[in-house]
């Protein structure tokens, strides 16, 4: 979406000696993405474009050129006309601040008949009894027909900062200068009306020095740098620190050439920012023609990467700013105070906050609003089995709907089970009224088929329980399959150990006073089998529902 593309930032320096520049550069790989260049008459005397109209076409011609989309943001760099550091009370507020600073630009010739429009920041060196305010001011209706300038070509203009500052930015940016903390520097700037001398610390600015020249090319050599050496030399003998860095900006003189003729307490090292500089500052992408790659000025390069190093700096100006009134206002987007910070509500502030609020709230919504949904979707399952359930019951119900508990007869259904077990119940019945003395079972069965085995001590015993079965159940067709004499040995009779234990009975003792062998028989409707098999099938049973217990002789009388 293009909501969520990162704002395209174009860099615009208004240069004297080279002319207008514009230019992208892409922060990281510290290369030109896209760079132009055109000519534009810059007037010293009043440090304003000479002429607006012709500033507006070119800018134009050159965005067409590089093909600047429309709403890109401009960064532009304007010529210094004043930047100074000045030590205010600890006491005073911002207001009291500038109203301060606007009493010390009163008799400035440039502001006799212009109002000032001021940037200031306070450095960190300050003091406890003093804050430490380095600023920049210029001319307030040059700004705000340069900011109306570039509206009308559709983009948004969001910083103009200076040239000093832009010149100390691509030097640090570059790495160009050592800026460890507490490290004394001094940066000269020189121009083609004046020399900026700059005592640093770090990267912070501690004090400023402007020394008006005469140098030009109808001058000698000899002239313009003598001229240059006699302005600089007072002040730099008075300020030692661990080296000088000179820069010139003007094509009348040669930073190497002026370094050499110095003198000076500490190291000094210089950089061409004119017509003598013969190698890149700062490398272009391969589309740009490579022969304009020393022309690129260090204002140009502290423009483009200003929004980038922004926080690599210490010394944050912006002369679009409140001071430019209802267009200033009309192109800012709203502000708010939180935490004590200020935020401005830009479209990429606005991102970050939605994505922040989606990560504080909406996320963790969404994962509990997941839980809750897989929560629902369980019960849902369970409400369906439940519904199902009662539809089933709820159709049986209907079904039977028609019967009626009067229909249900106990007797009619005792009657019926009867019926349906009779021949079981008629056995048990004989077993337990029906069995003749001295006769016992070993093993009944009581099913579809049935099958009573036991032993006897006299034949008519057993006959007399074979009839006594016929007779209560006619319908049985039970056989007497098996009837012949039981082994003599007393130790085969079987006999249950648990049930005999503690009693006076004793088989052996039976045996011995009958002095008789016993009968075995067989009463069932099974098909016959060999004694080894029924014997087999007993042992695979393993007393199976059925088996009686196995009994002692009965004695009824």
């Amino acid at each position: 979406m293009e909501l969520f593309k990162k704002s395209i930032v174009v860099g615009v320096s208004i240069t004297p000696e080279i002319g207008l520049e514009v230019a992208q550069i892409d922060f990281d790989s510290r290369m030109v993405l896209k760079y132009g260049v055109r000519p534009l008459e810059y007037d010293t005397n009043r440090r304003e474009i000479a002429d607006l109209d012709i500033f507006k076409e070119t800018l134009q011609d050159l965005f067409l050129e590089l093909e600047i989309p429309k709403n890109a943001e401009i960064i532009l760099n304007i010529p210094s006309v004043v930047f100074k550091i000045n030590d205010y009370p600890a006491a005073l507020d911002e207001s009291q601040i500038v109203n301060a600073i606007e009493e010390d630009l009163a008799d400035y010739y440039l502001f006799k008949n212009s109002e000032p429009c001021i940037s200031a920041t306070q450095m960190p060196n300050s003091s406890i009894q003093f804050n430490k305010i380095a600023y920049t001011a210029a001319q307030k209706t040059m700004l705000l027909e340069i900011a109306m300038i570039i509206k009308e070509l559709g983009c948004k203009l969001s910083v103009i900062d200076t040239s000093v500052n832009s010149v100390l930015n691509a030097l640090m940016y570059k790495e160009r200068v050592s800026i460890e903390p507490d490290t004394t520097w001094v940066l000269m700037i020189v121009e083609s009306f004046c020399c900026r001398i700059l005592l640093m610390s770090g990267k912070n600015y501690v004090d400023a020095f402007e020394e008006r020249i005469s140098i030009g090319a109808v001058l000698g050599d000899d002239e313009n740098y003598a001229t240059v050496v006699s302005a600089v030399s007072p002040i730099l003998k008075n300020l030692p620190s661990k080296y000088l860095c000179v820069i010139s900006k003007t094509n009348v003189i040669s930073a190497e050439i002026l370094a050499d003729k110095l003198s000076y307490s500490a190291q000094i090292i210089h950089q061409e920012a004119n017509s003598y500089s013969r190698e890149a500052f700062i490398d272009l992408a391969p589309n740009i023609d490579q022969s304009l790659a020393p022309v690129v000025s260090l204002d140009i390069i502290g423009a483009a990467i200003y929004k980038d190093f922004e926080q690599n700096s210490n010394a944050h100006f912006n002369l679009f700013n409140k001071y430019l009134g209802d267009i200033y206002l009309m192109e800012q987007p709203p502000e708010i105070y939180l935490a004590g910070r200020r935020i401005v509500l830009s479209t990429e502030n606005l991102i970050k906050l939605f994505i922040l609020v989606a990560i504080i709230i909406i996320v963790p919504s969404l994962v509990a609003f997941g839980i809750l949904f897989n929560a629902i979707k369980n019960q849902t399952g369970e409400k369906q089995k439940l519904e199902n359930e009662i539809s089933q019951i709820t159709k049986f119900l209907k079904d039977n709907e028609d019967i009626s508990s009067d229909l249900f007869d106990e007797g009619d259904e005792i009657r019926v089970g009867l019926g349906h077990n009779k021949n079981i119940y008629s056995y048990y019945t004989i077993v337990g009224t029906e069995i003749p003395q001295k006769l016992w079972l070993t093993h009944m069965k009581l099913s579809d088929k049935v099958t009573i085995e036991g032993q006897a001590d006299n034949l008519e015993s057993v006959y007399s329980f074979f009839r006594n079965i016929k007779d209560y159940n006619p319908e049985s067709d039970v056989k007497l399959q098996k009837l012949g004499l039981a082994a003599s040995s007393a130790s085969q009779l079987p006999v249950d150990n648990e049930q005999a234990e503690g009693e006076a009975f004793d088989t052996d003792s039976l045996l011995t006073s009958l002095n008789a062998d016993f009968y075995e028989f067989r009463i069932s409707n099974e098909p016959e089998v060999s004694k080894e098999d029924l014997d087999k099938k007993k042992n695979n049973a393993g007393g199976a529902d059925g088996n009686l217990p196995e009994l002692v002789p009965i004695d009824k009388n």
